[in-house]
Parts: structure tokens; C-alpha cells; sequence
């Protein structure tokens, strides 16, 4: 199968820049400059794909989930009369009228550009992946194999008790496992980035590599010390062992170490849940009421994107101030029901609804499939916790919305959208060097 150079290229130009969020985007603090640095090269990169490839159409509901967000967010930011904001807001939240003539639907439009530019990053990066095929989608999956390894490695030495603080001089922030600040995150990278490395075909040779893998990410999710991240394991673990062993002729040698593997994981949890809880000084049921008495005052309007911990302070109970910072709302849907008010959860349905129908339409894929459960993963976290937030997750986020949306490739010709005439290949030709994700292939699931 024939590739253009524009298509090479720009698959190694968006891989690193995916490479570069998983390997540095792992931090929760606002304002951080590398967060800013790869927003800059997500948006150059992802300009760069457009037009390198632009005879290619990319997704059209990502440019819709585009323009809603933009026109939002700038509405959060146009000014607008005190008098008419005073109908509409509890007075604390908007300047005195006699004192002002124009407000702002956003409590802070500083912070909702920066909140924006994150944002548009990330759905620009989901567009110029749309741009490839799901083969080709196969081939940047090797970057985020690469980045599971790097975070991997970073772990390892940090279990080691080597001296990390040249890395966190270069973030910005104190990592606590890989490159990510948030435990939790990191665990759900690892699960979520092994069902990615998993797409790179697991036939031959590669079901050993594949098993020592899962082996190896199982065993960091148990030192990472995060439950949620175990869960999350040992679901994603019977998704890995399904699909090393479906089709295996040497299935006989496989299950008693997948068992093995699996047996040594399950003690491992249960001495997990097990241990007695540490000083937890809120549970999350707490963030979430306080958070969903502050959404009924607001929910008109939203208070702007990024001002959470502007509002949260002003709804918690004297009970619940503690020394530690509530800096999200530990439920991402919430979080932006607040923010973005009856606007932003409307867009924010739009998007899972067409999630949903595209994976129904497209379920019969083992690509979809892979896709499908791995943006659950990340969905079914963002309930208890922020990983969206990260642009590492995020980043991982867009590429498997992409490889869901993504047209499957015609086995007998190469892209049809290269513009350019491929030579048919004879019947029941193999291309080994191909790491296709294609219907035939029995990838996932």
C-alpha cells in the first residue's frame, strides 16, 4: 500500500504532538506555561495536518461541536448591561449597577479564554485526526504506545527514589507518578493507553510483548495506590486478556498465564480495599452537592468557563473549609453544567448523544468497538474526578473520538482521498508491515 510523503509527514507531525501532551500535559494546576506551550503546538500541528491534507474532509461534527463552543465562549466574554445581568444573576455575582454601566456573563474572561484556548486545542486536534483513515489511525497509535512507555519509565525511577527535579523544573508542577500530578490520572492514562497500544496488531511474536505489558501496567496500577485506577485495571486487563488470547492457536500456553496474571492482580485489590482509608477530608458525594446548589443558581447563564473555584467557596458549608483547595468539582459533567450553564450542557449532550450514534452505526468494527469502551473509560471517571482536564488524557480522549469517527479504509485499494490511483492488490494479499485496525482483523473484542 502506497502512502504519499503529505501523508507520512503529517502523521509523524500530529503523532509528536500527541506524544508531547501525554509525555507533559499531565498537570491540574491553572496557568501553567508547558500546558500553554502545548496548546500552541497541538494548534500549529493540527494547522499543519489541514492543510497538508486538505483534499480530505474532516469531521463535520467536529467542526459543529467547534463553532458551538467558540460562539459560547465569546458570548461569555461580550460585555453586557448590568440592568439586563441583574434579572438573570444573584446580585453578589454582578457589579453594583450604579457603579457599572457592562458586565460579563463570565465571572473572570480571562480565565475563560484560557479555559477556550484548552478546549479548542483539543477538538482541533480531534478534527485533524479525522482527517485519517483508521489505518492510518493504527500507525499514530504508536505514539501513545510510546508515551505509556516514557510515563512507564518515569514511574519506575521515581519508585527507584532517583532525583526527578530536573522534570518537575521542566513542568512546572511535582509529578506524583509518570508525568501526571494526579495519581488517579495517571492510572487511568496507563488503562486507557494500554487498550491503544493493544491496536498495534497483537498477533505472533507481539501477543508476548503484549502480555508483558499488560503485566507491567497491572503491576504500576497496584503501586499506584489509586482504587479508582485498580477498577479501572482490572476491567481493562479482561478487555487485554480477550483480545492477546481470541484466535490464538497457542491459547493452550496463554490462559494459565493470563490466569496467573489475573489471580496475582485480584489479590493484589483485595489487599487494596482492604487497607484502611487514609484522613480523606471530603468525600466526593460533598463536592458534588455543594457543587449542584451553586449549578441551580446558575444554570441559565453559567458563570464561565474556568471560574469554578471562584463559585464553589461561596457554597460550602462551615464544615466542609478545610486547609486543602476544592480547585475542581471532581465530576467533570457537573463541573461544565456550572460553567457553560443550559448552553453548555446542551453541547455536552449533543456530544455523547453522537458518540452513542455513531458507535451504533459503526458497532460491527473491532475499531469502534476499541474506541467505544476506551471514551467510557474516560467518561466513567470523569464522574468522580477532573481527567478531562489534563491534556495528556484529553489528548487520548480526541484520538479515540477520532479512530470511532474514523472512514475504514478499502482493503483491496489505499486511501481514496489521496487523490491519486493505487494499484489493486491480488485477493488475500497480506501487508505485515501494515498495523491495520481493520473489520477483518480480529483486533478488539
Amino acid at each position: 500500500m502506497m502512502q504519499s510523503s503529505s501523508t507520512i509527514g503529517s502523521r509523524v507531525v500530529i503523532g509528536t504532538a500527541l506524544l508531547a501532551c501525554q509525555i507533559l500535559g499531565g498537570g491540574t494546576e491553572r496557568g501553567l506555561v508547558i500546558d500553554d506551550i502545548l496548546q500552541i503546538l497541538v494548534l500549529a500541528s493540527s494547522a499543519y495536518v489541514m492543510v497538508r491534507l486538505g483534499d480530505r474532509c474532516a469531521s463535520p461534527a467536529g467542526w459543529a461541536v467547534l463553532a458551538a463552543v467558540a460562539f459560547l465562549g465569546c458570548i461569555q466574554i461580550m460585555p453586557l448591561s448590568c440592568e439586563w445581568m441583574a434579572g438573570w444573576r444573584l446580585d453578589p455575582y454582578i457589579p453594583g449597577i450604579d457603579s457599572c454601566s457592562t458586565t460579563t456573563l463570565s465571572l473572570s474572561s480571562y480565565r475563560t479564554i484560557s479555559g477556550m484556548m484548552s478546549v479548542l486545542a483539543m477538538i482541533s486536534l480531534f478534527l485533524a485526526l479525522s482527517k485519517f483513515d483508521e489505518v492510518e489511525l493504527g500507525y499514530i497509535a504508536r505514539f501513545v504506545v510510546a508515551g505509556v512507555l516514557v510515563n512507564l519509565a518515569l514511574s519506575f525511577a521515581m519508585f527507584s527514589q532517583s532525583d526527578m527535579s530536573w522534570f518537575s523544573s521542566l513542568l512546572g508542577y511535582t509529578p506524583e507518578l509518570g508525568a501526571f500530578q494526579n495519581e488517579n490520572h495517571y492510572s487511568v492514562f496507563l488503562a486507557v493507553g494500554l487498550v491503544a497500544a493493544l491496536t498495534v496488531r497483537p498477533y505472533g511474536h507481539m501477543r508476548l510483548w503484549n502480555l508483558l505489558l499488560v503485566t507491567l501496567v497491572l503491576l504500576f496500577l497496584l503501586a499506584a495506590g489509586s482504587r479508582a485506577g485498580v477498577l479501572i485495571g482490572l476491567f481493562v486487563s479482561l478487555l487485554a486478556f480477550q483480545i492477546i488470547a481470541r484466535g490464538s492457536r497457542s491459547a493452550i500456553i496463554l490462559t494459565p498465564c493470563l490466569v496467573l496474571v489475573a489471580a496475582t492482580y485480584l489479590y493484589g485489590l483485595w489487599i487494596k480495599f482492604t487497607e484502611v482509608a487514609g484522613d480523606q477530608i471530603l468525600d466526593r458525594r460533598d463536592y458534588v452537592l455543594t457543587t449542584w446548589a451553586a449549578i441551580r443558581d446558575h444554570w441559565p447563564l453559567g458563570t464561565g468557563f474556568g471560574t469554578f473555584d471562584i463559585v464553589y467557596p461561596h457554597y460550602e458549608r462551615p464544615e466542609q473549609v478545610y486547609t486543602m483547595y476544592v480547585n475542581h468539582a471532581h465530576n467533570d459533567f457537573m463541573e461544565l453544567s456550572l460553567e457553560g450553564g443550559a448552553p453548555g450542557a446542551l453541547i455536552l449532550t449533543a456530544v455523547l448523544a453522537a458518540i452513542v450514534v455513531r458507535f451504533v452505526s459503526v458497532r460491527h468494527r473491532d475499531s469502534a468497538r476499541t474506541a467505544f469502551f476506551s471514551i467510557l473509560i474516560i467518561l466513567a471517571h470523569s464522574v468522580v474526578d477532573y481527567p478531562l482536564r489534563t491534556l495528556g488524557i484529553a489528548s487520548l480522549f480526541a484520538f479515540f473520538c477520532a479512530l470511532l469517527f474514523a472512514q475504514k479504509q478499502d482493503p483491496d485499494f489505499g486511501p481514496a482521498r489521496e487523490g491519486r490511483a493505487q494499484t489493486p492488490k491480488p485477493e488475500n494479499a497480506a501487508d505485515p508491515a501494515t498495523p491495520t485496525i481493520l473489520e477483518g482483523d480480529r483486533r478488539a473484542f
